[in-house]
């Protein structure tokens, strides 16, 4: 597996709103294209105001195409990123690989 792990840094009291976005938005926009949900997280101790969260891609062509779907999806376009514009100060991805021996998301 492939993940796409990604922390944010968001504006003070933004995570909330970003929150709902992902829960009522991104997850479904997401799933509908075999994307999963592998972890989410928000800190409530130390730095504050980050999220980290780990979506999981069967391979690197399921990543590749499954992103190209989300960008193209009118849901994406026109109700999630419209949702989260604003509130997201910094960002930092890293692709992680999996051995077989780990845990897999559902």
């Amino acid at each position: 597996m492939v993940y796409d792990f990604r922390q944010y840094t968001f504006r003070p009291g933004a995570i909330p709103d970003y929150m709902k976005a992902v829960e009522e938005l991104s997850i479904p926009i997401r799933a509908k294209y075999g994307v999963k949900l592998a972890g989410w997280y928000y800190s409530e101790v130390g730095e504050l105001n980050q999220v980290v969260h780990i979506w999981a891609y069967r391979d690197y062509a399921h990543m590749d195409e499954a992103k190209a779907q989300v960008a193209r999806d009118p849901d994406w376009t026109g109700k999630y990123l419209p949702a989260v514009r604003g509130l997201i100060v910094n960002q930092k991805t890293w692709l992680m690989l999996s051995p077989d021996f780990a845990p897999q998301p559902a």
